[in-house]
């Protein structure tokens, strides 16, 4: 067990900026804000530059202020780079743990959605997906690897590519489709959602 960790931090008006409101908690969390520690609550507003803590066997959702949902799973840690309103768009990095991201893109909306993990990027055309980072463990098919990335699409087109890597290949999953990005290996052929053991034929 551990805490979920994310701050929300914008390029202007950095703790002012509304990113969104604490929609649902589960069990407690702490936010910090300004060098000041403040007991999370029920439709709390969640700013833009602050740090959101959870204990373990905690859960939290975030509402986006563009009607978007960011659902937070326990021992996770999380850093939003943007609010989802920036016009240049956003980026959420993962280091550990597992959320899921129900991202409100309208027709024609051209702003970046971009989820990134120490292994992974995805680019996100679709608006329902869960990305996990796990460190420590074996990935399915690939034992000797211990760390990877899991990425399933409830809803629309993901293109996922693994930026460490030598090789250049980037896979589009699809609405019912999951991949693994296995340590520095591009990501694994898409199967689908909740197989449990995702492998990559064609790997040398």
């Amino acid at each position: 067990m551990g805490l979920i960790g994310i701050r929300l931090s914008g390029r202007k008006c950095r703790g002012t900026s509304p990113a969104g409101t604490i929609k649902e908690l589960r069990g407690t969390a702490v936010v910090q804000r300004n060098g000041r520690s403040i007991a999370a609550t029920p439709a709390m507003p969640i700013l833009a530059g602050d740090k959101l803590e959870t204990s373990p066997q905690s859960t939290v959702t975030i509402g986006l202020i563009d009607g978007g949902e960011l659902i937070f799973s326990e021992a996770s840690s999380v850093l939003i780079d943007h609010t989802l309103t920036s016009a240049a768009g956003s980026t959420i990095e993962l280091f550990k743990g597992k959320f899921r991201s129900l991202v409100n893109i309208a027709a024609g909306d051209l702003r970046r959605f971009e989820i990134q993990t120490p292994n992974a990027v995805a680019s996100v055309r679709g608006t329902d997906l869960e990305t996990e980072y796990i460190e420590g463990k074996p990935c399915p098919g690939f034992p000797q690897c211990l760390r990877y990335t899991d990425i399933g699409v409830y809803k629309g087109i993901v293109e996922v590519r693994n930026p460490t890597s030598l090789r250049s290949i980037s896979v589009r999953v699809a609405a019912g489709y999951e991949t693994t990005v296995p340590c520095e290996l591009p990501p694994a052929t898409p199967g689908p959602l909740r197989i449990g053991d995702l492998t990559a034929p064609g790997y040398d």
